[in-house]
């Protein structure tokens, strides 16, 4: 972290709050001077967890930190005075509980019209959880939706750290607000390839993971950059590419950003010492970081050769015209999968005896099946952002694979897009249709009971989404910008 720039951004905070003449409050009030001008202020706040504290996935306690982890906040504002807060953080996820509170705090405490809050998914990290509150009922919807099984009343310490890390989300939002400043926003994009298509699908027809030489990726970072119209120099640089980062060996017990951390580390070397740079997660429910689960040094490296990409798409980046920020929300629902038929039911109502939980799962088929109720189907909110004629960002909530990313880079009419993934929600994966069609032998994914390995057979929803859910994905996201 560059100490320099923290201490700057921490004299303007303490100024402004003082009500002292600082250049936080002298950006606050002065008016746009052209009608081209939009406004961009950026900040960070670290959010390593203490030692002892679990860190996921897989669980294990850690014992230290290799590089710490952060959260970063942009905010745009239009000539209309129109504001966005767009947030990225080193997590592994948030679900939709914790993002629904987080947005609806910061647009009542920050007097924001818009926000989003996005994961890196590093796997070195943690989960950001939603705030117990009193008489609060821990479904097992909401337990699936946090990531946990057990209560945060219940840790704490756990507690104490993701209560600080919600506030830490305001009060950066806070200062990124008291800094804007006159903009000019670039978006720029450049080849990279850091990651490779996991999937692989063996003779038998059964999907596992491993190293599919053929399969599809996301072979570029996409930027959109924040640049000081009085000074030329950036503000803010926000990047995105699409690979998990599991650089990292699931063995080591240090805290890690993995190469979402390297990448942002590479860019602030070449950038000035208050810009803030920040990485968003694209569609990477398909794509592992290479090599796998090696060391923290492959995790640097591969970091460093995200960056050294960023900083050419950041070079290349081309001018957004316009002064307005549009931004639209398609609220979507996604049906689940048939439940799978009696027979299957009770063949593994024998089989799975020894695994309760499973049993539990396996009841709560019999029951739907019973009564004639559908699965429960997901909530899928597409989010727009839409700046001029050259740019346009779509976030979607869950794990989507490489296809959705292709497809809104094929046929989204703007010049330039990117796409975000866990943001504003949702755990777990959405598969293709080609995946989903696929069934049993559909992989972790998308597989569907009696796979157990398939994430999707345990969620609250019982089984992964239904074949022709891309199309419903697609449609809404359309929708966006018409």
């Amino acid at each position: 972290m560059n100490t320099t720039g923290t201490s700057r951004r921490a004299f303007i905070t303490r100024t402004a709050a003082a009500g002292i003449g600082s250049m936080a409050l002298a950006r606050k009030s002065f008016a746009a001077p052209d009608a081209d001008t939009y406004f961009a202020g950026a900040a960070e706040r670290e959010i390593t967890p203490p030692i002892g504290m679990e860190i996921t996935h897989f669980v294990r306690e850690n014992i230290g930190v290799h590089d710490p982890l952060f959260l970063r906040a942009l905010v745009l504002r239009d000539h209309n005075g129109r504001q966005l807060a767009l947030l990225s953080a080193d997590a592994i996820g948030a679900g939709f509980a914790t993002c629904d509170e987080i947005r609806n705090r910061i647009k009542t405490e920050c007097g924001m019209d818009e926000v989003w809050f996005s994961c890196s998914h590093t796997h070195s990290g943690r989960w950001i959880l939603s705030s117990p509150t009193p008489g609060r009922i821990y479904t097992e919807e909401l337990w699936w939706d946090d990531g946990t099984h057990v209560a945060l009343t219940d840790r704490p310490e756990e507690l104490v750290w993701n209560t600080e890390v919600h506030q830490k989300l305001v009060s950066a939002v806070n200062e990124a607000k008291d800094r804007l400043e006159p903009a000019v926003l670039k978006t720029g994009r450049a080849s990279v390839k850091i990651g490779i298509n996991r999937r692989v699908t063996r003779p038998d027809g059964f999907t596992q993971m491993g190293w599919n030489r053929n399969g599809q990726i996301v072979p570029w970072v996409s930027s959109l950059s924040a640049h000081s119209k009085e000074t030329k120099k950036p503000i803010f640089v926000l990047f995105e590419h699409a690979a998990h980062p599991v650089t990292v060996p699931h063995h080591s017990k240090l805290v890690s950003a993995d190469f979402p951390g390297a990448a942002v580390k590479k860019l602030r070397q070449s950038l000035p010492t208050d810009c803030i740079a920040a990485f968003s997660q694209g569609c990477s429910a398909n794509i592992n970081s290479f090599p796998l689960r090696t060391t923290h040094g492959d995790a640097e490296a591969a970091g460093f050769k995200l960056g050294e990409a960023a900083l050419v798409a950041l070079d290349r980046s081309q001018v957004i015209t316009g002064n307005a920020i549009r931004f639209k929300t398609v609220p979507t629902l996604l049906p689940t999968m048939p439940l799978p038929s009696e027979r299957i039911v009770e063949e593994q109502l024998q089989i799975q005896r020894e695994h309760p939980d499973r049993i539990k799962q396996l009841m709560k088929i019999a029951h739907f099946r019973t009564t004639g109720q559908p699965p429960p189907p997901r909530r899928l909110d597409a989010h727009g952002l839409m700046l001029g004629k050259e740019f346009f960002l779509v976030a979607l909530p869950f794990e989507h694979f490489s296809h959705t990313e292709r497809w809104v880079d094929d046929h989204a009419p703007f010049a330039n897009t990117m796409t975000f993934t866990l943001t504003n929600g949702g755990r777990g994966y959405i598969g293709s249709d080609k995946g989903l069609a696929m069934g049993v032998n559909g992989g972790y994914e998308a597989g569907c009971m009696p796979n157990w390995s398939a994430h999707e057979v345990m969620s609250p929803n019982l089984g992964p989404p239904a074949i022709g859910s891309e199309k419903i994905i697609q449609g809404a996201i359309e929708a966006l910008w018409s």
